[in-house]
């Protein structure tokens, strides 16, 4: 399994227990992003809005107990191979003391798990980048692994970015070092919206 995904695996079980799946890898392909708006029901917190790509199959999967639903975004190649995995985590405030979506909490978050990620990546230094969406900041970075195997990613995007009162943890997974992916992913995640009424 490559470096990169078994740090992040370790790293959102450590801390959200989130998922992150084990999958195959294909280069990337020359895909046509016209969006169409998805909504996503979060249970007991309203809903998340994005304008997801057409071409974009996703599995929406909510573990009930309280625990972050996980959207999996993935496109497949003629061999009905993954191209690419984009996994978002949706979190909430669990109401102990510490406020997630605050800039300092988020910086501090990606941080750490740019840390962990570094040690089996080929850069040397951790650089994050400043993310704002419609409804709050976020912080981001690139990493590489060019010993990455066959059925392996070379690269990885990783992030958060508050959404309403939602954190969104994203991870994207590919095997091209191009914009296209990148720029669709930050465009969806700047774009999110968050609909909850408390008194509904």
């Amino acid at each position: 399994m490559n470096r990169f995904i078994k740090i992040i695996i370790r790293l959102n079980i450590l801390i959200f227990s989130l998922n992150i799946f084990n999958v195959h890898a294909t280069k990337e392909n020359n895909l046509d992003y016209q969006t169409e708006s998805e909504s996503f029901q979060i249970p007991g917190h309203g809903e998340l809005i994005m304008d997801v790509p057409k071409v974009w199959n996703y599995n929406f999967t909510t573990p009930g107990n309280n625990q972050p639903p996980i959207i999996t975004f993935y496109n497949l190649d003629k061999d009905k191979e993954e191209i690419y995995q984009l996994n978002l985590s949706v979190l909430w405030d669990n109401g102990f003391g510490r406020n997630i979506l605050s800039p300092k909490y988020i910086y501090s978050l990606v941080e750490k798990t740019g840390k962990e990620a570094l040690i089996g990546s080929d850069q040397s230094e951790l650089i994050l980048e400043k993310i704002t969406g419609l409804n709050g900041i976020g912080y981001w970075f690139n990493l590489s692994d060019s010993t990455a195997g066959s059925g392996e990613y070379k690269f990885l995007t990783q992030g958060a970015l508050a959404v309403g009162e939602l954190l969104l943890i994203f991870s994207l997974f590919s095997n091209d070092n191009e914009s296209i992916l990148q720029e669709a992913l930050l465009k969806i995640i700047m774009g999110a919206q968050h609909h909850y009424r408390k008194d509904v």
